[in-house]
């Protein structure tokens, strides 16, 4: 049995640092667009396009910062360095993308400062979220605590999801009500939650360990090192489920807003926190059975009730009582919980096949990928809401009115472009998964082979494993 390296204390750290990777993601899918549109003021299709703007800049950095943190050499490690100096630059990010700029007189003005903001915040996730995740992977070279700890920082995330989605929820709510001002809503939601994601990100570059051995050669900065990972077939399967499961989060998200107060006449709050504590329910369940049943099964087993669920969420008519629409949102969190924590607990495993078919380790251009993903799916939720309200014809407030009625085409629009997408999304998730080629057999043949390889050599193999190798190869490669 492999020794146990972490300290409780040093997982819980490591664990806390998610409230950055899950909160700040949950906040800005659910209230940025609508802060936009609705405190700044700007056009729905333009407010998105910002957004988008931004991650045409992710699509290089992301893999960059990858190859970055996979060639630094400190004393400190590869990934700390980043994740410590980002720790400190997020504060500074946050104050200025939720400037309430919303009294300019200048349109143009509004947008370049929320685009040039909006980079300057998507830099800096970038720096923290890259290291962080390939730490994710090097953090313990001990399979079960590393499952064990990717877990506990899920079970983190989800809870930061948590706390950053209600919560500024309720300021919002609060603040269309007249019960708070701009200047609460600013001080509570940038400063507040920008040294809420800080503190345990500074703490991580102090009193956190790598342990996965520093390869002694160095990644080239060229094209083919950003998408050398995308040439182990055990990744894309990853990358297609991840894309699937975020970008479907991310609509769920920014669309229960707009949702619950033009549709239905709900609390988004109430929603949210329906839907995130069912998650949180389940999560003794899945780390039961994430050591003993196929990861992919754990990731597609419910999607179908998820899906019939969110399509009776997007039906559901006006007049009913709402407390029918809070139910039928539980049960697609239900049904949606495999699949929403198996992306970054399959991830470790994906790492290692790569590197025992690269014959290398650059788990940053891994994470780069997967990070981009994360980032790209938020523009890519709030692009599809933003375009879908402009083309229904989505009214903006405007001269202080705080609820405009919406015209039918609007409302329509909104239940499309969350549920119709939802469905969608999921449905391609659930045929990918199911043939996902990772199984938890193949992993742990992955991990016997890659022991071999680097203490021994792959070249003097009995012939019974040559032949157990390469029919793994042709599986997963």
């Amino acid at each position: 049995m492999e020794k146990l390296q972490m300290k409780k204390r040093e997982k819980l750290i490591f664990a806390w640092g998610d409230v950055f990777g899950g909160g700040a993601q949950a906040m800005i899918a659910v209230l940025y667009l609508i802060f936009l549109t609705d405190v700044i003021g700007l056009n729905p299709a333009i407010a998105a396009t910002a957004i988008l703007i931004s991650k045409i800049w992710d699509a290089v950095s992301d893999p960059l910062m990858g190859i970055a943190s996979d060639n630094t050499r400190t004393k400190m490690g590869r990934r700390r360095p980043y994740i410590l100096g980002g720790g400190f630059l997020v504060v500074i990010a946050f104050a200025l993308m939720w400037l309430p700029i919303g009294g300019w007189q200048s349109e143009t003005a509004k947008v370049i400062f929320a685009v040039s903001t909006f980079l300057f915040y998507s830099t800096i996730s970038t720096v923290i979220a890259v290291p962080y995740s390939s730490l994710s992977a090097e953090i313990t070279t001990n399979v079960k605590e590393r499952n064990n700890v990717n877990v506990i920082r899920l079970v983190v995330s989800t809870v930061a999801s948590a706390v950053c989605t209600l919560v500024p929820t309720m300021i919002l709510e609060s603040f269309k009500a007249g019960n708070i001002g701009i200047e609460t809503f600013y001080i509570v939601v940038a400063l507040g939650f920008g040294l809420f994601f800080a503190l345990p990100l500074i703490l991580i570059g102090f009193f956190t360990k790598e342990r996965v051995p520093m390869p002694e050669t160095k990644s080239i900065f060229e094209v083919k090192s950003f998408v050398k990972p995308l040439k182990v077939k055990a990744f894309r399967g990853l990358v297609y489920m991840y894309l699937c499961q975020s970008i479907s989060m991310d609509i769920l998200s920014a669309g229960i807003i707009y949702y619950s107060l033009y549709v239905v006449s709900g609390s988004a709050t109430v929603f949210l926190g329906i839907f995130i504590g069912v998650q949180l329910l389940m999560f003794p369940v899945i780390n039961k059975l994430v050591n003993i049943v196929d990861k992919k099964k754990i990731y597609y087993f419910g999607l179908p009730i998820a899906i019939i669920g969110f399509i009776f969420v997007g039906l559901y008519p006006s007049d009913w009582p709402i407390i029918g629409a809070y139910a039928l949102t539980g049960v697609t969190a239900f049904g949606f919980a495999g699949a929403q924590f198996m992306s970054w607990i399959i991830f470790p495993d994906a790492v290692d096949a790569g590197e025992l078919k690269l014959r290398e380790r650059p788990t940053g251009s891994f994470s780069g990928i997967m990070t981009f993903i994360r980032k790209a799916s938020s523009a890519i939720a709030i692009q599809i809401f933003g375009i879908m309200l402009f083309v229904s014809g989505y009214v903006k407030p405007t001269n202080g009115e705080v609820l405009p009625i919406q015209p039918p085409n609007a409302l329509l629009g909104i239940r499309l472009a969350m549920s119709l997408s939802f469905v969608i999304l999921m449905s391609v998730g659930y045929i990918v998964a199911r043939r996902f080629v990772l199984t938890n057999e193949r992993s742990l043949l992955v991990r016997k082979y890659l022991h071999i390889y680097q203490t021994e050599s792959l070249d003097h193999l009995s012939e019974q494993d040559q032949v157990e190798l390469d029919k793994l190869q042709s599986e997963i490669f």
